[in-house]
């Protein structure tokens, strides 16, 4: 007989059996802490209780995580047989979180939001709903919803509970993709102080100090704190930024050495893994580092994986490997493929932004700057339609710069470079090496 229990942050969920009911706790809190094994959790929450809806869906959001077309069917095998059950047989939250999992396997992430964010106000400490929602956001590239998303609950989270740092971490990327630095970087400082293993938390300090340009703190930070977070399935993602810091200290046979004893240690066929290492490779390529190597492994690895779009950020970054491996007829291909998308979430953002995006790349990898900087110059604004982060998607500018210095638009190369500095006064000495590693010289720089 199914029972009301309360999980470990006092949320409902309805189950048969309360062992099960701490065996989904403990896979959510992984999730949220970036650590453990959410997946292994969660099967065994299914396994050892058949009635607990939630880690069935719980197991079909971890599928989507994927970013995928094999994970939104893995997703939709999972919560078929819940959707089969009479409506009025689920309670409120585990209705809510079904229609998120299905809106986000239908490829509607802006409609899984606006059921996760009804989850939330009817139970502020669901976590599990925030935690999604706030990656969802992320995927979306909605910045102002990445902050607010924590600010609406941040209340119903006292300084005394245990998951309180969680929730400031949260907080804190949030506030740091608004460009509230020091409130970002005293809720994260906050957020390790309570737990130094928490993932997130150093992943949003991580971001200040790329924001803020400094790179020598943020070595240092990273370095000494990696003994806590090495080990954590996010940990390539924090090693990457390790690489932006050192790219930007002009320290890029350092960089390049993370990437083959940190970022690409091991082969990985996660978007997450993949999408660091091969922005890290074009970004090491800007700057005049020969990849082609490592570029071709790396594309070889993933060729299997972008047939069918399902996240055009992914296949951005596919772009830039096939690109550097020299594959530009698999290029062709990827972006043909996104010319064709169904998925709403998707078809948005590449009409806004995300098929100039792949031809720009494309282009400039296919030895066509002036194509890439004529694609590239009018996106900036709307980029942020296919998702990622303000560090991530830096990359365009970088790019944008390189692609006008190639192409010998001496005048944009200076507005641009004027503009990067003026926002990040520390990036003066690595725009200017970038502008000489792609053919321009100091006289392009002067005013």
């Amino acid at each position: 007989m199914t029972t009301t229990f309360a999980d470990r942050w006092g949320a409902p969920v309805r189950a048969v059996d309360g062992i099960a009911v701490g065996l989904l706790d403990q896979a959510i809190e992984d999730l949220v802490a970036l650590s453990g094994d959410p997946v292994g959790g969660a099967d065994a929450a299914i396994a050892a209780d058949g009635e607990l809806a939630l880690a069935r869906i719980y197991r079909a959001y971890l599928s989507l995580y994927g970013t995928s077309a094999a994970g939104a069917a893995e997703a939709d095998t999972l919560i078929k047989p819940l959707e089969s059950e009479p409506a009025a047989t689920l309670p409120q939250r585990e209705a809510l979180h079904l229609a998120a999992a299905r809106a986000w396997a239908d490829g509607d992430w802006q409609r899984a939001t606006r059921s996760l964010e009804q989850a939330l106000v009817a139970d502020p400490r669901d976590l599990l709903a925030l935690k999604v929602a706030q990656d969802l956001y992320f995927f979306l590239g909605n910045r102002l919803e990445l902050r607010e998303v924590a600010a609406r609950v941040l209340p119903a989270w006292p300084h005394d509970d245990p998951a309180w740092g969680y929730v400031q971490g949260i907080w804190a990327f949030g506030l740091e993709e608004n460009g509230d630095y020091p409130g970002a970087e005293a809720a994260a400082r906050n957020a390790l102080a309570r737990n130094p293993r928490d993932v997130w938390s150093v992943h949003a300090l991580a971001h200040v100090f790329e924001m803020e340009g400094r790179q020598e703190p943020g070595v240092s930070f990273l370095s000494e704190s990696s003994p806590h977070w090495d080990g954590s399935f996010f940990a390539v993602h924090n090693w990457w930024h390790l690489g932006l810091y050192l790219l930007e200290l002009e320290r890029a046979g350092d960089a390049l050495a993370l990437y083959h004893e940190r970022v690409r240690a091991a082969k990985s066929t996660e978007w997450l893994d993949i999408v660091d290492a091969s922005a890290l490779l074009w970004r090491l390529s800007l700057y005049g580092t020969d990849v082609s190597a490592p570029a071709r492994v790396l594309a070889a690895d993933i060729s299997d994986l972008v047939d069918v779009p399902a996240y055009i950020f992914n296949d951005w970054h596919a772009v830039m490997a096939f690109g550097l491996a020299g594959a530009h007829e698999r290029n062709e291909r990827v972006i043909g493929a996104n010319r064709r998308l169904r998925a709403p979430s998707n078809r948005r953002a590449a009409e806004r932004a995300g098929l100039r995006l792949l031809e720009g790349f494309a282009a400039f990898a296919a030895g066509d700057p002036a194509a890439a900087a004529d694609r590239l110059i009018d996106i900036r604004p709307e980029a942020h339609a296919v998702g990622g982060s303000h560090a991530q998607r830096d990359v365009i500018d970088l790019t944008l710069i390189a692609a006008a210095t190639r192409s010998g638009q001496a005048s944009l190369v200076r507005a641009l470079v004027a503009e990067r500095t003026a926002r990040k006064p520390t990036a003066a000495q690595s725009a200017r090496a970038l502008v000489l590693a792609n053919g321009g010289d100091d006289t392009w720089l002067a005013w």
